[in-house]
């Protein structure tokens, strides 16, 4: 495709989204459906884009998004909302990601009849759930701050189960060793250690921002310096986005961490976000999340339709189990449209995808079902909650969830 085409295919995608969102707000139609509905369009039924031809830009760009929607969700939490969530958050991502991994690991093996690593797997790297979508849904609906900490911590959290133990499973599929301390270590570490340099990394960009006053005047700055840190922590196999999260969280709150010994180093005046560059975030967290669902659209790839439909009903499946745990883990005094938003908020992302892909690059010999059921999982996944969530704006759905509740 030339090159001017390309300009102006996503010159049109912006207005495309901009029109979208304002559906959404009259309507309460979430514009990630039609921003998804153009990507499998352009993709796997027109084929006038490859995913593959984005080659390394693919990963890099769900990154990008990552990072700026998971910043600025940071900075929008207080420390007193993830405290009190704290405990739920925990509860309801390591028993969703456990019920989830069980779940698709039973169906993959008496459905699929595919190996036991074959089905962990693809277990595991459908467990958590896609921090950009959860993120951009109940930002849209009137739930107490405490379930949106919830929401968006449990999406963080999920990507230090999807990413360790998918990979660790991948490296015994291919080379036949792993080793179960290792995979416990790495696990435990990635999510202390993305903590501490989130947290960490809040009190240094403050200092630095107090000694090169100039800095505060840039809309990029913090994005740099964003970049930098979420990239060290990948690099050293830590966990970026929870990373950028407590970053997010530092920023925001960084009064309730500091000791009286950093207050004359770090004042915290200094640490608040101006209006100006809060817009600019959020016109970058627009812009990135339009490309973003068109992107996620376009990388489906479904090879068979009696895949497609076992995917489907394995997502149904896991709605109905996500209602289980949301009753089993949320306390009772939790009001009921906030139990009903949390049992819709489990669409899987574009990371799950790329790790789908793994295996067939390895050259698995499972390689094409495990991507094409994971792709299913994805779709269906996205498409339910996006359902299911305008249906519960519009209050038609809460009766349902008030005979389980």
């Amino acid at each position: 495709m030339h090159t001017p085409i390309i300009i102006i295919i996503i010159g049109l995608f912006i207005f495309w989204g901009h029109y979208l969102s304002g559906v959404f707000e009259r309507k309460s139609i979430p514009d990630v459906l039609g921003l998804m509905f153009i990507g499998v369009l352009i993709g796997p039924i027109f084929h006038l884009i490859d995913p593959l031809s984005f080659g390394k830009f693919g990963s890099l760009f769900s990154n990008l998004v990552l990072v700026f929607i998971l910043f600025e969700s940071g900075t929008d939490l207080k420390i007193s909302e993830v405290k009190a969530s704290f405990k739920e958050s925990v509860g309801i991502t390591t028993v969703g990601f456990l019920t989830t991994w069980i779940t698709i690991f039973l169906f993959c093996k008496f459905i699929f009849g595919l190996s036991v690593l074959s089905c962990l797997f693809i277990g595991a790297t459908l467990g958590g759930t896609s921090s950009a979508v959860v993120i951009g849904l109940v930002k849209k609906i009137s739930v107490r701050p405490k379930t949106s900490a919830t929401l968006i911590i449990e999406s963080a959290e999920t990507d230090v189960f999807t990413l360790a133990i998918p990979l660790s499973i991948l490296g015994l599929m291919i080379t036949g060793e792993m080793n179960p301390g290792t995979v416990v270590s790495q696990f435990v570490s990635s999510l202390i250690l993305a903590l501490i340099f989130g947290i960490t990394g809040a009190f240094l960009w403050s200092f630095i921002i107090n000694k090169i006053p100039t800095l505060k005047t840039t809309k990029f700055s913090t994005p740099a310096f964003l970049f930098i840190l979420y990239g060290i922590t990948e690099y050293l196999n830590f966990s970026g986005p929870l990373t950028v999260l407590s970053f997010g969280i530092g920023i925001g709150n960084l009064q309730y961490f500091e000791p009286k010994l950093l207050e004359k180093v770090v004042p915290n005046q200094s640490i608040v976000l101006p209006p100006d560059e809060k817009v600019f975030f959020s016109e970058m967290v627009f812009l990135l999340r339009t490309f973003f669902f068109v992107f996620i659209g376009v990388s489906i790839q479904i090879n068979r339709i009696d895949w497609l439909l076992w995917g489907a009903l394995m997502t149904l499946v896991l709605y109905v189990l996500r209602i289980l745990v949301v009753k089993m883990v949320i306390t009772k005094t939790t009001p009921l449209l906030d139990k009903a938003t949390m049992a819709i908020m489990i669409p899987k992302g574009l990371g799950a995808a790329v790790i789908a892909t793994l295996p067939i690059q390895e050259g698995h010999p499972d390689g094409l079902v495990i991507q094409s059921i994971c792709f299913s999982v994805i779709l269906f996944s996205t498409l339910y909650c996006i359902i299911l969530f305008f249906l519960l704006k519009r209050g038609l759905s809460l009766p349902f969830y008030n005979k389980f509740f």
